[in-house]
């Protein structure tokens, strides 16, 4: 399949027709073969770089099959995922990955990760209550889904759904669409079609003026079929597949895997990038951000051992905690009781060693009702009671307060003060808990009743932390022009909090919940679409039809994404990126991975596919204008010196298209990104054929057609050469000017004398090479026999090199009249 894809572009197609051509009627096996040569070159460019690309990914996607614990003749029995059937009861266990749709028997205590398929950073609390019919997916807590994991507590369920009939399965289904092109493919396939037309017409131009001058209708016929032949630039899909895999390697060495090389010019013309929040914008892994002690917030990295404060806040975090080390030495468990023992590992203490020393004899864990959980355990004066859980709770159960001198009061002012503390840091989108203890002479009978005349010792804000560079990524995406747009599975509050904190929600944009979003039409969104950068509490349909909104307003969007919810949405944008520790589906649907989760990686990425669409347009204005100069010379030249023989042979034209200008194309398309690239929106004209464009690469065109055409009148007219000899030096000036002309391409934005031979050294080596080969085609006994050529002596090298200089010149003169823009990177003034 991948292979076949390389066979999809109409330029691959013109080729082949043209190698049909230069076989069968031309006879001229040498040229079909030459053809044929650059098509399947293209293909196996192509097919490895994707191929290498597909082997990265398959890197990461490394991970053993998950199995499931079922119960089979009333025992317990593992068995693959695969083989679950609807019916099977599941054994849910912390740690256990969900392999199937079940709705649960029992739960105690039963927390899942739902991030994968909701986009939820924090764990579900399930019960075995059913769900009203339009919850949403978030919201179903009666049931568990593929893809998810359970993170605490333990229960048993039926299983309901597998496969395709699972949420993830729908999911799936959504991916069946087409993915559509990107932006690359749909230009290139417009300059394939023109060209097309443009190598048609000047065919029947030719035949016609030949015919009406008399000359044999099978003679022009093949005279016609030669020069559309020339009209076509054969080396350029070669040089963008050539292009685009150096775009992949460069990628590759900033972490990010491309899957399909046009993905990486797809990103760099994105107008709005589509992130998801957990994992992307932040690191999915739950953190201390705030330590309120007395009433005074600290630093988690503040917080010194020794503080009886923080002595007794990290005992009570660390016993009255679940969470736990695996084998390998990382925490597992509910992610706000993980982010406790990082807190307490980061104030320096060993939380096994406060384990030890404290061992638990008791506990009443935490329900959703009762918002706390509490452990009982021995100490040295007796029984401490420890019980963390929501600061309102915890507050209504505390009489003092440790503070550094000691316990004092928490009086009326003091209780209102912390709590209004704590409804701070939820508003900005924190997790807060309480934490409390009570001393006892003797174990109490039940503890949950022992839950009174507490001490209160510290309230905590915990967050999934932001990355350090996302800001910064954001910042520059704005820079740049590209409107970045939070859509989570998140709730509002936490959603807006983030969004803040990188800078996606400015001043005068809006949260969209999801509630309201799935109560909204296509044609409605697309109406105020621009007015929410935040999009809350989303399904995966509501993805794709934010994606869907922007993308009818123009817009170019790139949507990034880790989880199974979001594989609809990166397949239906315009250039998907998924991350390299997200799931499978995300990676399948994407055009690119992101092997690092890093977001500023992707300010790279456009940084290089703005770079990239740069060359290409480079590659093709410099192939199309030599290509005018050659339908230039061959017709004036035909129609006005017909009578003493072809400008040119077919054998030599196609020489020039698929060697002599490959070298300089292949050097052009490997510019470096122009100054400025990430300053501004991405060039919102993106065709390359557009009729002001078409009118310079005529103009440009001429210029070198007439320099050749001026030589073949002096070597005829004035130097008096044999035809084979004007014949070759009207060749070499071609060559010649064509290769300066490349100079002057390179220059887009500014004067050829000055810019064109600067900042590309590969450009002046690709010129010097296609020179010595165009050499051996004038001086060796094989390139005058298979090229009919003839040496050329130094009257007509002054003769060549007069011509390129005043070309060059003449087209540098044009160049700003017309605007450089029309040849390089114009960065009018878009919107943000």
């Amino acid at each position: 399949a991948l292979l076949a894809d390389q066979f999809k572009d109409v330029l691959i197609w013109i080729l082949v027709a043209a190698a049909f051509v230069s076989g069968v009627f031309l006879g001229e096996w040498i040229d079909a073969g030459v053809i044929m040569a650059i098509v399947v070159l293209n293909a196996v460019l192509g097919y490895v770089q994707e191929a290498r690309a597909e082997d990265a990914l398959a890197r990461l996607m490394e991970l053993a099959a998950p199995e499931a614990v079922v119960m089979r003749d009333g025992q317990e029995a593992r068995i693959p995922n695969a083989e679950l059937v609807p019916g099977d009861v599941v054994v849910l266990e912390a740690g256990d990955r969900v392999g199937a749709d079940a709705r649960l028997l029992t739960a105690a205590h039963l927390e899942v990760d739902e991030a994968a398929l909701t986009g939820e950073s924090l764990p579900v609390r399930k019960t075995t209550e059913p769900s009203g019919a339009d919850a949403k997916l978030g919201d179903r807590t009666g049931m568990v889904f593929t893809g998810t994991t359970v993170t605490g507590g333990r229960g048993r369920a039926v299983v309901v759904g597998t496969g395709r009939d699972t949420e993830m399965g729908r999911i799936a289904d959504l991916l069946a669409e087409e993915e559509p092109p990107t932006p690359l493919q749909v230009e290139l396939d417009r300059v394939g079609r023109r060209l097309a037309i443009l190598a048609l017409a000047t065919a029947a131009l030719v035949f016609g003026a030949g015919f009406l001058r008399g000359n044999e209708a099978e003679s022009m016929f093949l005279i016609a079929v030669a020069l559309a032949v020339a009209a076509i630039p054969e080396g350029l899909p070669a040089v963008v597949t050539i292009v685009l895999s150096r775009g992949v390697q460069r990628m590759a060495k900033e972490n990010a895997i491309v899957r399909r090389l046009p993905a990486v010019e797809a990103l760099g013309s994105a107008t709005v990038v589509c992130t998801d929040k957990t994992g992307t914008l932040t690191r999915n892994e739950m953190r201390v951000q705030e330590l309120v002690l007395s009433g005074i917030r600290v630093a988690p990295d503040e917080a010194e051992v020794g503080d009886p404060r923080v002595d007794r806040y990290l005992e009570i975090a660390v016993a009255a905690n679940d969470a736990r080390k695996d084998a390998e030495g990382e925490y597992l468990g509910d992610p706000t009781e993980v982010a406790l023992l990082w807190s307490a590992e980061d104030a320096g203490a060993d939380p096994l060693a406060i384990r030890e020393r404290l061992p638990r004899h008791d506990e009443v864990a935490f329900d959703s009702r009762r918002k706390r959980m509490s452990t009982v355990h021995e100490v040295a004066a007796g029984w401490r009671l420890m019980t963390k859980g929501a600061p309102e709770v915890i507050a209504d159960r505390c009489d003092r307060l440790l503070d550094v001198d000691g316990v004092e009061p928490f009086d009326a002012e003091r209780k209102r003060r912390t709590l209004n503390t704590a409804d701070d840091l939820a508003r900005r989108g924190l997790r807060t808990l309480a934490f409390a203890y009570r001393d006892l002479d003797v174990a109490p009978a039940d503890a949950a009743a022992a839950e009174e005349g507490m001490v209160l010792v510290a309230v905590v804000g915990i967050n999934d932390e932001v990355r350090d560079e996302a800001a910064g990524s954001v910042r520059q995406a704005h820079d740049a022009g590209i409107r970045v747009v939070m859509v989570t599975g998140d709730h509002q509050v936490t959603a807006e909090s983030v969004a803040r904190e990188v800078g996606i929600l400015g001043e005068g944009q809006e949260v969209m919940p999801g509630a309201e979003l799935s109560e909204l039409s296509a044609e409605q969104l697309a109406e105020r679409v621009d007015r929410y950068s935040v999009y809350s509490r989303v399904d995966p349909v509501d993805k794709v039809k934010i994606v869907q909104a922007w993308q009818d307003r123009g817009e170019i969007v790139a949507m990034t994404g880790d989880g199974v919810n979001d594989a609809p949405a990166l397949r239906a944008a315009d250039i998907g990126v998924a991350m390299g520790s997200g799931t499978d589906v995300a990676k399948e649907a994407a055009g690119m991975v992101l092997a690092d989760d890093n977001f500023a990686t992707i300010v790279s990425a456009v940084r290089e596919g703005r770079g990239i669409f740069a060359n290409l347009k480079k590659v093709v204005y410099f192939l199309l204008s030599a290509n005018v100069s050659e339908v230039f010379l061959m017709f004036i030249g035909f129609i006005v010196f017909g009578a003493l023989g072809e400008p040119l042979l077919a054998v030599q034209l196609l020489w020039i298209n698929l060697v002599t200008d490959g070298l300089p194309a292949l050097a052009l398309g490997l510019d470096p990104p122009p100054a400025g690239a990430m300053d501004g929106p991405p060039d919102e004209d993106r065709n390359v054929l557009s009729a002001q464009r078409q009118l310079s690469l005529v103009a440009f065109g001429s210029i070198l057609g007439a320099a050749a055409l001026a030589a073949l009148i002096v070597g005829h007219y004035v130097f008096g050469d044999p035809w084979i000899e004007v014949q070759s030096t009207v060749f070499t000036t071609l060559v010649l000017v064509q290769l300066a002309h490349a100079f002057n391409v390179h220059a887009a934005e500014g004067s050829g004398w000055r810019h064109g031979f600067r900042g590309n050294p590969t450009l002046l080596w690709g010129a010097l090479g296609s020179l010595a080969l165009h050499l051996l085609v004038i001086y060796t006994p094989l390139g005058q026999t298979l090229f009919d050529t003839a040496a050329i002596g130094v009257e007509e090298w002054l003769l060549i090199a007069a011509l390129t200089v005043a070309s060059f010149a003449v087209v540098d003169i044009v160049k700003k009249r017309i605007g450089g823009g029309l040849v390089g990177v114009s960065r009018p003034a878009g919107r943000r």
